[in-house]
């Protein structure tokens, strides 16, 4: 057999792979969250939302006459012109977070450092019913705070001004900064964006799964 002939056989063989590639490999989701960093626009902005809202309740009452409606729906229109007018101008102050997931190993090294920066502390009591002395693990905001930095220094893969320039992924002294200085709502948002990337992942992945196992 020449050279060439066992190199076609060669090729229409069975392939060969690397489970470690394969999984280390994989892509992972991606997300986006716009921040927006102007408390003050935004405090205006969910008082006009309640306003809203009430209008709403008043809506829904049998009682109201024409006149009432009337009166109402116009005090609608105008509320939510202000509230045009006001994300129009939070636009000036709109940072879009483009977000990955990560793999649980990755994770798993976040929460390690955490340990290793605040190691797990405990506190001993007394079983009231048993009489026996208990060990209870003390809880840790610093070591919550220090996690949860590393998670969005893993997960932030880019930050997008609004002019449209852009910062390739942020460090874990940047995560700590942006986590102390952003408003609550922002703050909150990223982290929330990251669990729910982590929790469709394996919803996902739970389900493919059962899906294959009933078809096999």
């Amino acid at each position: 057999m020449s050279d060439i002939q066992e190199m076609v056989e060669e090729a229409k063989r069975p392939g060969k792979f690397n489970i470690v590639d394969a999984v280390k490999g994989r892509s992972y989701p991606k997300s986006q969250i716009d921040v927006f960093i102007d408390e003050g626009v935004a405090f205006i902005a969910a008082e006009l939302n309640d306003e809203l809202a009430k209008i709403a309740e008043l809506m829904d009452k049998k009682t109201l006459n024409k006149t009432s409606v009337d009166e109402i729906l116009k005090k609608r229109e105008e509320i939510m012109d202000q509230k045009d007018k006001l994300v129009e101008e939070m636009g000036g102050s709109r940072y879009v977070f483009h977000l990955t997931g990560i793999s649980e190993g990755k994770r798993q090294d976040a929460y390690d450092k955490s340990l290793e920066k605040y190691p797990m502390e405990y506190e001993k009591s007394k079983n009231p019913f048993t009489g026996q002395a208990e060990k209870n693990e003390v809880e840790s905001s610093e070591r919550d705070r220090y996690f949860t930095s590393i998670l969005w220094h893993y997960s932030i893969e880019k930050i997008v001004a609004p002019d449209g320039s852009e910062q390739d992924g942020i460090s874990f002294e940047d995560a700590q900064e942006l986590r102390r200085s952003l408003p609550l709502a922002s703050n909150g948002a990223i982290t929330e964006a990251i669990e729910k990337m982590r929790a469709a992942t394996a919803l996902f992945m739970m389900s493919v799964n059962e899906d294959f196992l009933a078809k096999s």
